[in-house]
């Protein structure tokens, strides 16, 4: 196909015959559009996914590390903020089992 008349000419014509125009010449590199300085990133939502795995890293606590380590360098900002709030979770389920066992050590003491 020519470039300049439109014409079918074979692949190996350097030159169009119907109208002169030269052919299979490397095109000066354009590179592609950026995006405009500041402009935000498009995120998938994640939605009520997150409350699933909050209430996933309160009942098992490995799993609030593992999602946590899954996404603390995920570009979306939500997943990572989320990430965060699920070993924060963990942590605080730990804290809370640490006392409960503790008052249940004690209160059971005083009993014998």
């Amino acid at each position: 196909m020519c470039t300049g008349c439109g014409r079918q000419i074979p692949v190996e014509y350097n030159v169009c015959p119907h109208c002169g125009r030269p052919q299979n010449q490397q095109q000066p590199y354009a590179p592609p559009p950026a995006q405009p300085y500041g402009q935000p990133q498009q995120f998938e939502p994640v939605g009520g996914l997150k409350y699933v795995l909050y209430i996933l890293s309160f009942l098992s606590l490995l799993i609030g590390f593992i999602i946590f380590l899954v996404w603390m360098n995920d570009p979306n900002p939500e997943k990572r903020h989320i990430g965060k709030n699920c070993l924060l979770i963990s942590v605080v389920a730990i804290v809370l089992a640490i006392l409960c066992g503790a008052a249940i050590a004690l209160a059971g003491v005083a009993f014998y």
